[in-house]
């Protein structure tokens, strides 16, 4: 893997196939047309799949369940905010457990959610129903997955496939506290359930993806129930960092590389209890589940609360060996959603002062909230392309800053589609 970019930033990573000629009907082109003519800059990706059903007024039936509604919709908000990645997502952390017959909660308004009252492993003898679907495709709603994935792959030529990480989807199946308590209690039953996800679930299902989608490079399994503090950076390395390890081995003979994305993600919210040495613990468990590759993801916490200083004495340990580590830096989404649009400014130039000069930074809207101002995003999309200019000024104070100013989603679409809005 290119060990430029942190696993978050190669599986967004893309380029624009095609002609870049629009086609008024397929904001996919839209996108196109934009990444073909952005040059220069540092990247910034985002997931924001309900900040894009709002935005594009669609109701979660349908965003939630038709493919071709869902890529559009994302290519177009994508293309409006100067993503360099179309940022085509749904409910990652539901797929595979609700393709096994995991009870769900689906709502008119918002995203599909596992029902964890009725866990689909209530008890140790349910073990039995963790086993891969003969058929992945028409199971539950891994055709609108895979396709949302296949109409994506048409215009960014990505080889990307993605999954519920190991222990992210043990809670899927299994919830939280009943997790955590047969991790202390009963741990061979919490092996046996492990297991069972590495060498048969998740492997059969990125092998049928792989396969549906006509290849894959990298397979990167979102674990925001692995960050701390839901794990401890020693729960990490003892459930997270062999199951990982395991998985990897299990999909490497399938000609693709898997591993977890966010495990051990530092997210205290109490700022009082900021502790530099339980993050740097976090760091380390980070590049054990990444196989030891010098990758770290500050991708929910508070990190434009948090002090950069301790990161920065964390990474020296790299840099004296003269080794640029990934980082991915993520702009919290009670920032995106609260602002002002010159904290969010601020906060993406702090990260590139820091962090850029000598590491390898990619920037990350991490979820953006629905109801999240347009002009926070232009701004922050703005700040990286300012102060992200490549090569990077000597002097971030020296560049000149102007706020952006944008016409709204709708007056975007309009003139994109000559007047003809989004197709769905």
């Amino acid at each position: 893997m290119d060990e430029s970019k942190s696993i978050l930033g190669a599986f967004f990573a893309s380029t624009a196939v095609g002609s870049g000629q629009i086609d008024p009907l397929d904001p996919r082109t839209w996108w196109v047309a934009y990444r073909q003519s952005q040059k220069g800059t540092m990247d910034i990706q985002a997931q924001m799949h309900d900040h894009t059903m709002r935005l594009a007024g669609v109701p979660a039936r349908k965003f939630y369940y038709d493919p071709r509604v869902n890529a559009l919709a994302g290519a177009a908000a994508s293309a409006y905010y100067h993503f360099d990645a179309p940022s085509i997502a749904g409910d990652v952390y539901n797929y595979e457990a609700e393709a096994m017959g995991a009870r769900m909660i689906y709502s008119s308004t918002a995203m599909p959610t596992i029902d964890f009252r009725e866990p689909l492993i209530g008890k140790p003898t349910d073990l039995q129903k963790l086993v891969a679907p003969a058929d992945w495709f028409s199971a539950g709603r891994v055709r609108f997955a895979w396709e949302t994935s296949r109409l994506t792959r048409e215009v960014t030529g990505g080889k990307g496939l993605s999954f519920c990480a190991p222990f992210s989807l043990a809670v899927g199946v299994r919830s939280y506290p009943l997790l955590i308590r047969d991790m202390k209690r009963n741990p061979t039953f919490a092996h046996e359930l492990f297991s069972r996800l590495v060498d048969d679930v998740l492997p059969s299902y990125l092998k049928a993806q792989c396969d549906y989608l006509g290849g894959g490079d990298l397979a990167v399994g979102a674990d925001a129930w692995a960050a701390y503090p839901n794990l401890s950076p020693e729960l990490v390395e003892e459930w997270v960092v062999p199951y990982a390890g395991r998985l990897l081995q299990n999909c490497m003979k399938y000609g693709f590389v898997a591993l977890p994305a966010a495990s051990a993600d530092y997210c205290e919210e109490d700022l009082k209890k900021f502790d530099k040495h339980i993050l740097w613990k976090t760091f380390d468990a980070e590049v054990k589940v990444m196989m030891g590759q010098p990758a770290i993801f500050m991708a929910m916490g508070r990190w434009h609360e948090y002090p950069l200083e301790p990161v920065v004495e964390w990474l020296d340990q790299w840099k004296a060996k003269g080794v640029r580590v990934a980082v991915t830096a993520g702009v919290n989404a009670r920032l995106l959603r609260d602002g002002p649009p010159e904290k969010i400014v601020d906060n993406i130039k702090r990260f590139i002062q820091a962090f850029a000069y000598d590491h390898n930074l990619t920037l990350f809207l991490a979820n953006i909230p629905a109801d999240a101002p347009s002009d926070n995003i232009h701004a922050a999309v703005a700040a990286s392309h300012y102060y992200g200019q490549l090569p990077l000024a000597k002097n971030l104070d020296d560049i000149h800053f102007e706020m952006p100013k944008r016409e709204t989603f709708q007056e975007y679409v309009a003139k994109m589609s000559n007047g003809q809005g989004l197709q769905f």
